[in-house]
């Protein structure tokens, strides 16, 4: 596999039994489909090794903008998207094997994001305050407070009578 910011040769290692693929050009990682969540928390040794592992090849790149080939998957573009909803860091993900491309120092700026179980709980409960159902109401209808039929009726026989009984 190649890297595909500088179109180098991956190096494959296993960290905790977990294969990624590092690019010594530049510091970048391919993980697998569904690999990610065993690096994103900081305080996990997975996370923690493979972010020292990966600093010693960082450099600086010109132009993250520029869209990247999957290093898996021949002629297929990544789509680049948030990975999370603050909206800090932007992840390359494959349509096609849903690897994930790593640009370097992204997997530390992911660690540092990430919340624990109390700032999560406090997030969710403010999201769904902020996104609360909001109830729409119409202009009445005609019929809106119209009792039963049989109430209509009876009230009609009642009309009647009161108006055969005044002739």
């Amino acid at each position: 596999m190649l890297c595909p910011r500088t179109q180098s040769t991956l190096k494959k290692i296993n960290v905790g039994r977990v294969p990624v693929y590092v690019s010594e050009a530049c510091g970048g990682v391919f993980l697998e489909n569904q690999t990610l969540k065993q690096f994103e928390c900081p305080r996990d040794e997975r996370g923690e090794a493979l972010v020292k592992h990966l600093r010693q090849f960082h450099t600086e790149l010109n132009s993250l903008q520029h869209r990247v080939n999957c290093p898996v998957c021949d002629n297929t573009v990544m789509l680049r998207r948030f990975y999370s909803p603050l909206h800090v860091v932007e992840i390359d993900e494959c349509p096609g094997c849903g690897g994930i491309w790593l640009d370097a120092g992204e997997l530390e700026k992911l660690q540092s994001l990430m919340l624990n179980e109390k700032e999560r709980a406090l997030l969710r409960h403010d999201l769904m305050r902020e996104h609360d159902t909001i109830e729409i109401k119409g202009l009445p209808h005609i019929r809106d407070n119209w009792h039963k039929r049989s109430d209509k009726v009876d009230a009609f026989f009642d009309i009647a009578s009161y108006i055969t009984n005044l002739f």
